[in-house]
């Protein structure tokens, strides 16, 4: 009887049993499948990559948008800060809501009658006639220009423009910085120091004030006229036809004009001095005419003009008679300004 053992079958070369047959296709199906989940994962990983790499483009780019509109932000916001500096400044009168007015027919504001400013009280008839108090009175409360009464009814709009108005003076350019009520307007410049005075010598035609022509006179005619100081005595040599002399203060600048005019009786000498006509200082002077022993003094006060022109002294003069005049026809005087106190 023969004998068989499993076991020595096995490891004989007889045939495979079916199991490890189907544990290896099993382990190659799962190869397979690793391998194309490795291949799916790297090209995820590709595309994850450029995604991540397009997204840091658009984040870079997106940095520099939000960096450029900072930059333009802060341009405009400095920008802003120097035109609120260095932007038009606002006067007092602006803050006070006060506001520039042109107009285009200033006589509207004069009293039709007098043709001066019109000042309170003003007064209208029933027809809208306007006039000052005082044409009122003259006229006898009779509008020239109707024939109603006048002079009972007050213009209270009228009032209230002319109080409100104010305009700058007519010597604005000639260095006034005033602004006054325009029924004030004639009374100020009147009294106004900035007036413009005109250069002494024909042939020169500036105008300016005081001040500005003391400038002038010292820069374009150095030596157009006689140099002195105040309160110093110094002389003179005057012609006999000789029409004037201008003399120029050295530490001020004030320019004064000696005026000569021959008469049958002698000659009729004054000083004059070169501002406005409505200043309130006016200079003392002496002065002296001498020959041999004999002298004549003159003191006086000068007369101020904004336009010297050619004149016969009319008040206020020294006359020196023919004979103080030497044999060559010359006048020697004697002359000292006083400065004010």
């Amino acid at each position: 009887m023969a004998k068989f053992s499993v076991g020595r079958e096995d490891d004989s070369e007889g045939p495979s049993s079916p199991r490890p047959k189907k544990q290896r296709t099993t382990t190659n199906q799962q190869q397979q499948q690793q391998q194309q989940q490795q291949v799916v994962e790297d090209e995820e990983e590709v595309v994850e990559s450029e995604h991540g790499a397009e997204e840091e483009e658009r984040e870079s780019e997106y940095d520099e948008e939000e960096e450029s509109e900072e930059e333009e932000d802060d341009e405009e916001d400095d920008q802003n800060e120097t035109e609120t500096i260095a932007g038009p400044s606002w006067s007092k009168d602006d803050r006070d809501g006060s506001i520039s007015v042109t107009l285009t027919d200033p006589d509207v504001l004069d009293c039709p009658i007098c043709l001066e400013p019109l000042s309170s009280p003003v007064f209208q008839c029933e027809n809208g006639h306007v006039a000052c108090s005082s044409c009122c009175i003259k006229l006898r409360n009779k509008c020239p220009s109707c024939s109603w009464p006048i002079g009972y009814n007050r213009c209270r709009a009228i009032e209230k423009v002319i109080e409100s108005v104010k305009i700058s003076c007519e010597n604005l350019k000639y260095g006034c910085k005033e602004t006054v009520i325009y029924s004030k307007k004639h009374g100020h410049e009147k009294a106004c120091t900035f007036a413009p005075c005109s250069c002494p010598l024909s042939a020169c035609t500036f105008l300016g004030s005081s001040n500005q022509l003391s400038l002038h006179f010292s820069s374009t005619h150095p030596n157009s006229g006689k140099h002195f100081r105040y309160n110093c005595l110094f002389p003179i040599n005057l012609e006999m036809r000789q029409k004037c002399l201008i003399l120029k203060e050295q530490s001020e600048g004030k320019i004064f004009v000696l005026n000569n005019a021959f008469e049958i009786m002698g000659n009729a000498v004054n000083i004059s001095c070169i501002g406005p006509s409505s200043s309130k200082s006016s200079f003392s002077y002496d002065l002296i005419a001498r020959v041999g022993g004999s002298s004549l003094k003159l003191q006086s006060f000068t007369k101020n003009v904004p336009r010297w022109v050619e004149h016969t002294p009319a008040e206020r003069f020294l006359l020196v008679p023919n004979n103080f005049f030497g044999s060559c026809g010359q006048l020697k005087l004697e002359l000292c300004i006083w400065r004010p106190r």
